[in-house]
């Protein structure tokens, strides 16, 4: 179901967080120390309304500068690529399965350019589109090449995996150039493989990486530093903060001995589950301003806390916000969730300072 809310402004769609701000640390004069989240709109694929339309997963998503919602639905019958306007109403939708100009295979990533172009990443192609849905043209790539990621009309993140002799498997952030050709890995992160390794963490160590406007920000899960590149791959920073461990619960060890249970006895075996989880799990950016990382503490279920960084890499405060996947553009807040019955709902906040 789409859900508009107009002037509608009930307390359960009205969101308060405060801005805990740690001691000692240097705000500019009158920014905001509080803000709100107001709930506009909501897409949500159970309901039948939008299973009419098509959208029945959200697989990927990103919004363009005026606010329109492009969604990959991977578990889409016939196409793939749904453009929705600020309102939730559908405004077209194209992408077919198949291998020809313009179709795909397997979808690996759905991300806009600055000039609002749709770059989709397919197996073993990037299929660029206008923000219409018009082909444009498409180019080989790696099979290595996992995500591209438009940074400027000169340069490419490229998100890569590629397996090393040990059976081991490297996750590597790179910055290439508009013609692919490797200019410098930024980040990377390494997963054990359970054939060679003596045991290896279920929670395997990963790398993130997120962009804004003039920036590239990555981070390796083994510790909590994220590293501020400009788009010439030159190190602008390294933001580090000492993090409280989120010990695993009995329901998260659960479910990970439950996914176990899946694999012969021999692999079970190779694994272990550690005591604690990483120290983030994924970073944000709100345009140049503002970075929010992603950690484990989950005050409410389907709810995690924040920790924020200014410009300058300095911590500011925390802050709760919903959904396993979050977004921002402009004063608008994109956060999709899993409902209890699997469904998926992408949940549209507006930003309100005080």
């Amino acid at each position: 179901m789409i859900r508009k809310n107009g002037c509608y402004k009930s307390a359960c769609f009205i969101f308060m967080f405060c801005l805990l701000i740690c001691c000692g640390s240097k705000k500019d004069e009158g920014e905001p120390k509080l803000f709100s989240l107001e709930k506009v709109l909501t897409i949500d694929t159970e309901n039948n309304k939008t299973a009419e339309m098509g959208l029945t997963d959200i697989s990927y998503f990103d919004i363009d500068s005026e606010g329109k919602i492009f969604i990959a639905n991977l578990k889409a019958k016939e196409n793939y690529i749904f453009i929705l306007n600020t309102d939730g109403s559908l405004i077209s939708v194209f992408g077919r399965n198949g291998q020809g100009p313009g179709e795909f295979q397997i979808i690996k990533e759905l991300s806009l350019s600055n000039q609002d172009e749709i770059f989709i990443t397919d197996m073993g192609k990037v299929v660029l589109f206008s923000n219409t849905g018009q082909l444009i043209k498409e180019f080989r790539i790696d099979d290595d090449y996992q995500k591209i990621i438009p940074l400027d009309r000169d340069r490419y993140l490229v998100i890569a995996v590629r397996m090393n002799p040990d059976l081991s498997q490297s996750f590597q952030v790179i910055l290439c150039s508009s013609g692919l050709e490797e200019l410098k890995t930024l980040d990377s992160s390494k997963i054990e493989s359970f054939e060679t390794a003596t045991k290896v963490n279920i929670i395997p160590t990963l790398v993130y990486w997120e962009k804004s406007h003039h920036h590239i920000f990555t981070g390796n899960t083994d510790e909590y530093e994220i590293r501020v590149f400009d788009f010439n791959g030159k190190l602008l920073r390294s933001i580090k903060k000492e993090n409280k461990a989120v010990f695993l619960s009995d329901k998260d060890r659960e479910g990970y001995e439950q996914n176990l249970q899946r694999y012969p006895p021999e692999i079970r075996e190779s694994f272990f589950i550690p005591d604690v989880f990483s120290p983030f799990k994924d970073i944000v950016a709100l345009g140049d301003k503002w970075l929010f990382v992603q950690t484990y503490d989950e005050p409410n279920e389907g709810s995690f806390l924040y920790d924020i960084f200014d410009t300058n890499g300095e911590f500011i405060g925390r802050t709760e916000l919903e959904g396993y996947q979050v977004k921002f553009k402009g004063d608008s807040v994109y956060c999709l969730k899993q409902k209890e019955s699997g469904y998926k709902e992408l949940v549209v906040y507006k930003m309100v300072w005080d």
